[in-house]
Order: C-alpha cells, then sequence, then structure tokens
C-alpha cells in the first residue's frame, strides 16, 4: 500500500483537483459525506449520540466543521468548539463552514468548553498534515483535556500533534481511537511514535485517482504486495530447485546462533542449507536439525559455486573487517550479512562498496547505530532517514529491526512491515530473521523482496503466537513460519 509525506500529498491533491477541475470547497464537501458515512460504516446509528466536535482554524478545522453540519443532518447531537488563539484569524473556507452549520444549527456552536462536558464521541479537527514541531497554546491545553474525556476520539487525517511525515510527535499528541485518513495513507501513522498515537487507522476515498500524481517513495507491507512475490513450487520440482543456503554462523562462545540461523533457513523453504562450522563447534550441535549439512568453515570457497545465497555474522564473534571484507568480495551470490558480522566492520563500513555481491544488512538500532557513528537514541527517532541515507551511499538493502521494520533498497523506495509484536522481543529472534530472508533469496527472490517477504512473514509468526502466549522464542517463530507460508499459498 503506497504511503505518502504531508508534501506529496499536497502535490498529489492539488494537481488532481486541477485536473479534475475541483475547487476546495466541493473536496470539503466530499470528504464531509464520506467521512460521516464512515462515520456510520463504524459506529452503527449516530441517531442522539453526542459528538464534541475541536475544530482549528484551518482548512483541517473547515473539515470538521463540515462534518459536524452532515452529523445533524443525520440526526445527531452535536457540539462544535471552535479552538485557535484571539489574534488568529479562521481561513476563509473555515469561515464559510461556520456560517453554514450557523444556518443549520446555531446553537451547536459553542464560544467555550464548559467544565465536565459530556459525549459519546470526539472528532479532532484541531490540525491536519501540515502539523510540524510542538503544539503551542491554547492548542497544547486543548489537546490534553480531548484526551481526559475518556471517549472514542476520531481524528480527521492525522492525530493533532502528529507529523505525517515522520511520526515524529509533540509534546503533546492526541491519542486517538480512530484515524480516517483522506486521499491517501499518510507515512506517519505508520512508524513510531505516530502508529501509537493513530489507532484504527481507515482510508477516505476521495474520488480523484490521486496516486497517478504520486512517484513511490514508501510503501506498507501488505499482503497485496506479499501475493505478488510469494514464491511457488512447481510439481516437477526438486531440492536443487530451491537453492542452496551457505551460512557463516556461530563458534564455540555462540553455538546457539548457527542453530536458529538454520532454523530460519529451513523455514524458508530452501532446498539445502549447509552450515560451514569451526573444528571446535562440531560436538555442540548435536541438537541442529539433521537436514543441515555440516562443512569445515576454512574450506567454505570449496562449495561457492553451489551456493545461491550466503548468510554471515551471527555468533562468530569480533573479527578483523578484512575478515568480512573477503567474504564480500569473493562471494558470487548475495550475502545477508548480520550481528557480529556487521560489528566487525564498524569504523571501515566502507568495505560494504567493495563487495562484488548484492548486499543485505539487517542491524537492530544498536547495530546501526554503531555503523554510522551514532547514538541508538538518534537512530530511532530518524529511522527512515538513516535506513534510506544508508541504503543509497552504500548500495545494499538495509533492513532496520524493530517495531515497524523498515525495508530500504539502494535506489531510495522503503517499505514499513507492519507485523511483529512485544512478545517477540526475546533472543535470536534477528538469527531466524537473517536465516528466513538468505532461504527467500536462494529459493531465487531478489534481495529486496526476500527482505520484505521475510521480515513480513517473520514477524506475522510471531504474532499469531503471541495471541496465545505471553512471550515467543525464536525457534517457536521458525517453526510456524512453513505453516503460514502454505495457508498464505493456499489462499
Amino acid at each position: 500500500m503506497l504511503l505518502v509525506t504531508s508534501e506529496v500529498m499536497r502535490y498529489a491533491e492539488s494537481t488532481a483537483m486541477t485536473a479534475y477541475k475541483a475547487d476546495e470547497e466541493l473536496l470539503m464537501e466530499i470528504v464531509a459525506t464520506r467521512f460521516t458515512d464512515k462515520i456510520i460504516e463504524i459506529l452503527g446509528n449516530t441517531r442522539e449520540k453526542m459528538f464534541l466536535v475541536f475544530a482549528g482554524k484551518g482548512k483541517n478545522g473547515g473539515d470538521a466543521i463540515a462534518i459536524a453540519r452532515h452529523l445533524i443532518l443525520e440526526g445527531a447531537k452535536v457540539s462544535v468548539f471552535l479552538i485557535k488563539d484571539k489574534d488568529e484569524e479562521f481561513s476563509p473556507i473555515t469561515q464559510l463552514q461556520i456560517d453554514r452549520l450557523r444556518e443549520v444549527c446555531p446553537s451547536s456552536i459553542k464560544d467555550s468548553i464548559p467544565e465536565g462536558i459530556k459525549g459519546d464521541f470526539l472528532i479532532d479537527g484541531l490540525f491536519g498534515t501540515g502539523f510540524k514541531g510542538e503544539l503551542r497554546e491554547p492548542y497544547s491545553s486543548v489537546v490534553s483535556y480531548m484526551n481526559t474525556l475518556d471517549i472514542p476520539i476520531i481524528s480527521i487525517d492525522v492525530p493533532s500533534g502528529l507529523d505525517a511525515s515522520t511520526g515524529k510527535i509533540s509534546n503533546n499528541c492526541v491519542k486517538a481511537t480512530y484515524t480516517f485518513t483522506l486521499g491517501l495513507p499518510k507515512l506517519g501513522l505508520f512508524v513510531y511514535p505516530g502508529a501509537e498515537f493513530a489507532g484504527e487507522i481507515h482510508i477516505i476515498n476521495l474520488g480523484f485517482p490521486l496516486e497517478r500524481f504520486v512517484k513511490v517513495e514508501y510503501e506498507l507491507i501488505d499482503e497485496n504486495l506479499i501475493k505478488l512475490i510469494l514464491p511457488s513450487r512447481e510439481p516437477d520440482s526438486h531440492k536443487g530447485t530451491y537453492g542452496r543456503v551457505g551460512i557463516i554462523a556461530g563458534s564455540s562462545n555462540y553455538p546457539g546462533a548457527s542453530i536458529l540461523v538454520t532454523k530460519g533457513a529451513l523455514a524458508s523453504g530452501a532446498g539445502l542449507v549447509t552450515l560451514f562450522v569451526t573444528p571446535d563447534m562440531y560436538q555442540m550441535l548435536h541438537s541442529i536439525d539433521p537436514e543441515v549439512i555440516l562443512y569445515p568453515r576454512e574450506n567454505w570457497t570449496d562449495l561457492l559455486p553451489d551456493l545461491s545465497s550466503l548468510i554471515l555474522g551471527p555468533g562468530i564473534g569480533k573479527r578483523d573487517a578484512s575478515y568480512i571484507g573477503n567474504i564480500l568480495s569473493m562471494s558470487k551470490v548475495p550475502v545477508v550479512l548480520d550481528a557480529d558480522g556487521l560489528n566487525s566492520i564498524v569504523g571501515s563500513v566502507d568495505i560494504l562498496k567493495s563487495s562484488n555481491a548484492p548486499t543485505i544488512i539487517t542491524p537492530h538500532p544498536g547495530e546501526m547505530a554503531r555503523l554510522i557513528g551514532k547514538e541508538t537514541t538518534f537512530v530511532q527517532n530518524n529511522r527512515l532517514e538513516v535506513a534510506v541515507n544508508f541504503s543509497r551511499e552504500y548500495g545494499v538493502v538495509t533492513v532496520l529491526k524493530g517495531a515497524r521494520t523498515i525495508v530500504s533498497s539502494p535506489e531510495g523506495i522503503t517499505y514499513i512491515n507492519p507485523t511483529g509484536n512485544p512478545s517477540m522481543a526475546t533472543g535470536g529472534m534477528g538469527d531466524v530473521l537473517s536465516g528466513l530472508i538468505g532461504g527467500f533469496v536462494a529459493r531465487g527472490l531478489s534481495p529486496l523482496y526476500a527482505s520484505i517477504l521475510g521480515v513480513y512473514i517473520h514477524g506475522l509468526a510471531g504474532d499469531k503466537l503471541g495471541k496465545r502466549q505471553e512471550r515467543v522464542l525464536a525457534q517457536e517463530v521458525a517453526s510456524e513460519i512453513p505453516i503460514l507460508l502454505r495457508s498464505m499459498m493456499d489462499n
């Protein structure tokens, strides 16, 4: 699903209105009609329900007031609170909506917010996609008050106080129960912290093909995209059809990492999985799946002609950057670089530019911070920008893990993953993911598509398990993935 920034949305809306000879007043009536229809669809009968409508001075406030008028015509009770600084003026289109509401129901417009107001639902129309920065007074106090009323809040386009382009929130932000976003879904609603404040998101179709006027930069990974890239199995295939994964992972200190990576690779449905081991690892791998082939690590290049993908890093310990660089330069197949593989190139990240094969990196925020020489808080506060810039500069697919994992391509197209949950915050989860992505590459998917499918199905397995247990283990996720792949192929 296409996601847009506020700037892109403004351009698309303006271009579409010009192309279809529509004006702002007509668009506002379309918004009000379809917004009201969506309220009725979700909430049922609105007759005799009390809606508290908070409207700001701009276009978002105009939308709110127009919606209030339509709700009144549907039999609802409405109180509209006009919020602005004493030195501000309502925009002309908003003033027009105020005048129209006065003609229909003048008593609905309130001069002030009384103590102890009661209502069934609240409509937030203070700020729309143009908001950036911090809420000032009187808006900050009003938002605080709205959040204390303990009734469902429906935000128009985006919750007031949320940056539609980045997901960053102000010092205060409306905590919406529903967000009815207009035209095209806004990026900031789907990344944290914005996603925490957006509630249940619904898209209000404005009747214009806005996507025609948009260059795709951001996408939400959804079932439609997954079905397009999901690999299939042919009746006359054999194990060689589905590729061979090579894995350089684990050590005497971290044998579990190698086990979990192989479980992830096996879960992908790859034909063969080979783990390259050091001499002291053999006796530690008694619990590894019998389907996994063990091969001396020092001789890994012997099998290079037979490999379809290579996974490098989990549990190998800190190595010289040259060790990683040599493998990247020698590999003729896509490489998934994770964990210790990433930590080993800190300070020598340009090694990635000398890779002779497509490279996927799968850092968690701490690893990403070390790669770029920043604090983890910087990465978390700028996840989109960090992932996009790194992919472009180093020519890699970046999988920046965390809540709403980001997958960014070297060309600058960025995908947001909606699956996954806090129950998955357990050790080894990333090892399974890197194995899964490497396995999908071996099955013939491009590094980008393998990463998209990997993060989505990995999180989906965690979501299914998280519904019935408080914590989810990495090996449980690996076991659930083949079942999910089968069900998705059948649907």
